[in-house]
């Protein structure tokens, strides 16, 4: 009897649908053959929850704070992801940690590498006195012979690459191994690396012992491929209905046609516009849209910010709310909610003494379950699906949305850890490698098929992924007006009902009050006057963390003696505020060198400065704004606000009066001393000078009667408005405003 290996369980699925009352050999997917085949004598293999326990009581004698890490279990349990899938890849790579801390020539890891050393040496110390072993960890170990019992021969349909431990793995199996695989030119430079040189644009049967070939076959295709571009994402629901529509009448079998989503969560349009279900979503329905962690998340964000909005979504269970958390979420879950995560629940309950703050534990279990979804999600013919949940798989009809910059090849972020020259030196995967594997599904996809339709998005902030030169094609055309009409044909508009609250202009009035008034009145009547606003993101921005952090410094600046200290304590600030790794490998690319030199700069204009205030508002009149900063010297006053995004814009902008605000405050409370008021560019790395613009704010002062009037006339009578501008594009309210 064979044993069939796969890639994914869907391709199991599809290659069992081709048979009909057969008795088929056994089978089972690449990841769990290779889990399974491996036994470690008197060991058993850790649960991914409880090894974030002893990875956490691993750190507790280490100062972590050098990684970024915070020594605080809600954070580390989010920031440990890290540390696994770094130990983990070059444990597949069968590369050592002092192996990599030698290819670090310029020692620009070293500190951290020897940090996740002593991280590695500690948590195996626990696991060994508690009968544990983590796949990272292995060391002696056997074939699981029981698992082979009536196997004659092992065929692996293969549509990625085999690492170094896995091949170590299969070469120990003492039964004939055949594999299955195409061959592009983007993952032929893998497959020599663990297999064969092989020629490009044929299908191969190889002997995995012999390394002979079996069979080789081309592989001839000559798909029809259209290529469109959009302004909006939402004109790409448009698209992809529209093309599933042309592709069934070009008489294409629904079964046969594929969706394919880049980023998965545009699958959460798709649904909500699918009135007639015709769409089956492999990626299933998130947990984070079931009533259950709305309430949950409601309840835990009431506790945080105690605000009306969540107030109501949360209701009764606020007093319900008690220190029993698991058996609270189970008695608020419907069945089918239950039938999903009871068995998490149950494995989470051993974290509960981790928390003295039942809130704490609360917002913990939250993070777990943004992990699952639903699986029965409509049971349409035409399949969404993630790229990588279509390998192995041939579609007749192709539609692929978001093919931009950055999205299309996506690698996990954990290769910013080492760069490219470490990776190689090392030969560990490089990004490189890793985005060329993704560059083969979507090839092997596209080549696959019968007819292809791409869609990207073409604005000034998004652009096409460089792939599509690489694949040969075409920019295509603009077609949003080809498809605009889509979705109204099916979705009829509904009555959005208008609030006929009088309009009045806030005070005191702000800088970004004002702004929002003149830009765009029916934006100030939700944000301002109805107070409609977005919730609190979870994950901090950066320029509000920089911020924070020079706050901080600037109240006490006794702390800092030299400029190296400044910049240390400055970066050491950003690192324990921001929670993920992500961004703190962004932030040293992108950031890092930028802020080096402003500590530089910025340390002597403290020095010498008489006296600082940070984050003050200032009042003239009825006017008042927040600075960031106010350095008063002998005969000079300057007001400082950092800016991490673009300057220029802000010096262009016929509506930037919190310069002026800032500019009118200290004339009348500081006449005699010269006053400047600067943008410190942290990006550029240079002060920038803030255009003052009196006359005009005085102009809008005075006419503020007429503005208020004709927003009232725009905002509860639905008069005519011009036409939407660009900032209509990013806005909260676009659906609130019927434009």
């Amino acid at each position: 009897m064979q044993l069939l290996v796969f890639s994914t369980h869907r391709q199991i699925r599809n290659y069992l649908s081709k048979f009909n009352n057969t008795i088929l050999d056994k089978y089972t997917t690449i990841g769990e053959f290779l889990n399974n085949i491996v036994v470690v004598k008197d060991k058993k293999f850790i649960d991914n929850d409880i090894r974030k326990i002893y990875l956490f009581k691993a750190i507790e004698n280490i100062d972590i704070s050098k990684l970024g890490f915070r020594k605080e279990f809600l954070s580390f349990s989010k920031d440990s992801e890290f540390v696994f899938s770094f130990l983990k890849e070059i444990f597949i790579e069968r590369v050592e940690l002092d192996e990599i801390i030698m290819a670090d020539t310029y020692i620009e890891y070293e500190e951290h590498l020897k940090l996740i050393k002593e991280i590695k040496n500690n948590y195996k110390k626990l696991l060994d006195e508690n009968g544990y072993i983590d796949t990272f960890l292995i060391e002696e170990y056997q074939i699981n012979k029981g698992l082979l019992d009536g196997v004659d021969e092992i065929e692996i349909f293969l549509d990625g690459y085999l690492s170094k431990w896995d091949i170590e793995v299969l070469e120990k199996i003492e039964i004939p191994i055949k594999i299955n695989l195409n061959v592009t030119k983007f993952n032929r430079p893998l497959i020599r690396k663990f297999l064969v040189d092989l020629d490009e644009g044929y299908r191969y049967k190889i002997d995995f012992k012999t390394k002979n070939i079996l069979e080789k076959k081309e592989i001839i295709s000559t798909p029809d491929i259209k290529v469109s571009h959009f302004s909006k994402k939402f004109d790409e629901i448009n698209f992809v209905f529209a093309k599933i529509a042309e592709f069934v009448e070009a008489g294409l079998n629904p079964d046969k046609i594929a969706v394919i989503l880049p980023d998965e969560s545009f699958s959460e349009f798709l649904e909500e516009f699918d009135e007639y279900q015709n769409l089956n979503f492999a990626m299933g329905s998130s947990f984070i849209h079931s009533n259950l962690y709305i309430k949950l998340k409601a309840l835990y964000e009431y506790h945080i910010n105690n605000d009306e909005i969540n107030k109501i979504k949360a209701g009764e269970w606020i007093e319900e709310f008690g220190d029993d958390v698991i058996g609270f979420i189970r008695t608020k879950a419907s069945n089918k909610e239950l039938r999903l995560i009871d068995e998490e629940l149950f494995k989470l309950e051993r974290f509960k003494n981790l928390f003295s703050d039942k809130y704490q534990y609360l917002h913990f279990i939250l993070e777990k379950l943004k992990e699952f979804s639903f699986d029965d999600v409509y049971s349409g013919k035409v399949t969404v699906m993630g790229v990588l949940e279509s390998r192995g798989i041939e579609y007749d009809g192709v539609i692929i949305v978001n093919f931009n910059d950055g999205v299309v090849p996506n690698v996990n972020s954990k290769d910013l850890f080492l760069n490219t020259a470490i990776r190689k030196k090392a030969n560990l995967p490089t990004r490189g490698d890793k985005e060329n594997l993704q560059k083969h599904y979507y090839y092997s996809l596209i080549r696959n098929s019968k007819k292809v339709a791409i869609s990207y998005i073409k604005n000034e902030s998004e652009n096409v992924s460089r792939f599509l030169y690489e694949l040969g094609l075409e920019l295509g055309e603009n077609e949003e007006d080809k498809y605009k009409e889509v979705l109204y044909k099916f979705n009829k508009p509904k009555f959005i009902p208008m609030y006929d609250e009088k309009f009045e202009v806030k005070r005191p009035i702000t800088p970004s009050s004002l702004k929002v008034l003149l830009e765009c009145p029916k934006k100030y009547y939700f944000s301002k006057i109805l107070e409609i606003s977005n919730p609190s993101e979870e994950d901090e921005n950066f320029g509000l963390v920089l911020h924070d952090v020079l706050e901080e410094i600037a109240k006490d600046t006794s702390k800092i003696s030299s400029k190296d200290e400044y910049f240390e304590e400055v970066m050491n600030g950003i690192y324990k505020r921001l929670n993920s790794k992500k961004d703190i490998y962004e932030i040293r690319v992108k950031f890092e060198d930028g802020i080096k030199k402003f500590c530089e700069e910025d340390y002597e204009s403290m020095k010498y400065a008489n006296h600082i205030k940070v984050e003050e508002w200032l009042s003239v009149g009825e006017l008042s704004a927040k600075v960031d900063r106010v350095d008063l010297y002998q005969n000079e006053i300057v007001l400082i606000d950092y800016k991490t995004g673009k300057v220029d814009n802000l010096l262009k902008h016929p509506y930037e009066f919190q310069p002026t605000f800032y500019y009118l405050w200290a004339k009348e409370n500081y006449p005699d001393k010269n006053i400047k008021v600067i943008y410190w560019d942290i990006q550029n790395v240079q002060k920038v000078e803030a255009k003052i613009m009196v006359d005009e704010l005085n102009e809008v002062l005075n006419n503020l009667p007429d503005y208020a009037r004709e927003a009232e006339d725009i905002v509860v009578d639905e008069k005519v408005i011009k036409k939407a501008s660009d900032i209509c594009k990013w806005c909260d309210y676009k659906v609130a405003c019927g434009r």
